[in-house]
């Protein structure tokens, strides 16, 4: 009987535990309660798990890399038990209890806020003089788009610390507005599976509960009912819409409604496809998008939050991020030239071309957002790169405006 494979949705973050090499295991469906380390033996057994081995296959195989040393199959197989038992594997336990917590989580009405007291302040008043400082510290700083009608804004999803001057450059860029419909776009970290995750819920942070506008979620997953996710568990815990949801009701208030909208990794059809419109089942979607935007556009605001290049150790390169930064930042401009030309198809080209290297996460929320605004111009605001000197691991982001 094979051994299921390793959980798609576990978290695997390079760590040490001390002075070991491992793995943190981070489980955000909840799970394991809390984060596994995965060190020695159980490292070397984990890197074996890929869905088609038995454990008599394990058992051959650690023996060969132990140059012969005799392993039973009782060890191994009691291996595997833990590994099950830690919600770990892809089992049929597993599914059991993830079916349970999906079906929980689709009974709610409101998506309650996921980062209330650890990203930001949860009471209040607090978190609206938080968000104060952050947009003005930049207020003295000229804006391309000043005085003109943004439709759209490209924000970043990290932290609100390390990213506050383009949070600031980007939401001042639209203070003016008076939105009566947000379309909140972002990355399904979690979502696999699937290309599309949309929800019904009502979004609450401690400044309010912000409507969903249920009508037109339901018209968008009929049109893509191929590629949209059956369930919204992916927003559970998803935090970059939830980021730029407190700044848009420090802004504007909690009487806008809102379109929240999770895009999953278009890695698999990189190669296949020269934009996100070709990708089966996305056409319908992006089409009814396109058209909700182009009936009600005038009081609409498309927000995306999003980041781009995640580079170093802690995301799989096996070199440091300083030692990729040049590198990251004129791929990052290329892609930020063509977002800003609209251009659709060089956009996908430039990462087809390096295959993704530097992983950025907000592409398929780009690409779509390409393809349902062109044609448009853009105006870069601000770009960083946010350093981790721990992990020697960098994330950059940008704040762009559409018009």
């Amino acid at each position: 009987m094979r051994v299921p494979r390793l959980r798609k949705d576990i978290e695997l973050i390079p760590a040490s535990f001390e002075g070991k090499r491992g793995l943190l295991a981070r489980d955000t469906l909840g799970l394991i309660p809390k984060p596994i380390i995965l060190q020695g033996e159980a490292l070397e057994f984990i890197s074996l798990i890929d869905g088609k081995r038995d454990a008599r296959d394990f058992q051959v195989e650690l023996m060969r890399r132990k140059g012969g040393v005799f392993i039973s199959l009782e060890y191994v197989e009691k291996l595997i038990e833990e590994l099950d038992s830690a919600y770990l594997l892809d089992s049929d336990r597993y599914r059991l209890e993830r079916e349970r917590i999906i079906e929980e989580y689709s009974r709610l009405e409101v998506r309650t806020s996921s980062l209330a007291g650890r990203s930001y302040p949860l009471e209040p008043g607090q978190l609206e003089k938080y968000l104060d400082e952050i947009l003005s510290s930049e207020k003295d700083s000229p804006l391309p788009v000043k005085g003109q009608k943004v439709r759209s804004v490209v924000a970043p999803h990290i932290d609100l610390e390390a990213g506050r001057r383009v949070y600031a450059r980007t939401y001042q860029a639209i203070q003016d507005s008076a939105p009566q419909k947000v379309f909140l776009l972002g990355t399904g970290h979690r979502l696999h599976d699937y290309f599309v995750s949309l929800t019904e819920k009502d979004f609450e942070t401690p400044l309010g509960t912000v409507n969903t506008d249920k009508d037109l979620v339901k018209r968008l997953r009929e049109a893509g009912k191929e590629v949209v996710a059956p369930h919204d568990m992916a927003h559970r815990s998803e935090h970059s819409l939830e980021l730029q949801l407190v700044f848009l009701q420090r802004l504007f208030g909690s009487a806008f409604s809102i379109i929240p909208v999770l895009f999953g990794s278009f890695h698999e059809v990189l190669a296949k496809v020269s934009r996100a419109s070709e990708i089966p089942g996305m056409d319908g979607f992006l089409e009814e998008f396109r058209l909700s935007l182009e009936g009600d556009g005038s009081r609409t605001l498309v927000v995306a939050g999003v980041d781009f290049s995640h580079v170093g150790p802690k995301f799989g390169h096996e070199q440091s991020a300083r030692s990729l930064l040049n590198d990251v930042r004129e791929h990052d401009q290329k892609l930020i030239d063509s977002l800003c030309r609209g251009d659709v198809k060089g956009f996908w080209a430039e990462s087809r071309k390096l295959g993704d290297r530097y992983h950025v996460c907000g592409f398929s929320t780009m690409a779509c957002l390409l393809e349902v605004l062109s044609p448009l111009k853009g105006f870069l605001l601000d770009y960083e790169i946010w350093q981790e000197g721990p992990t020697q691991s960098a994330v950059s982001f940008a704040g762009i405006a559409f018009n």
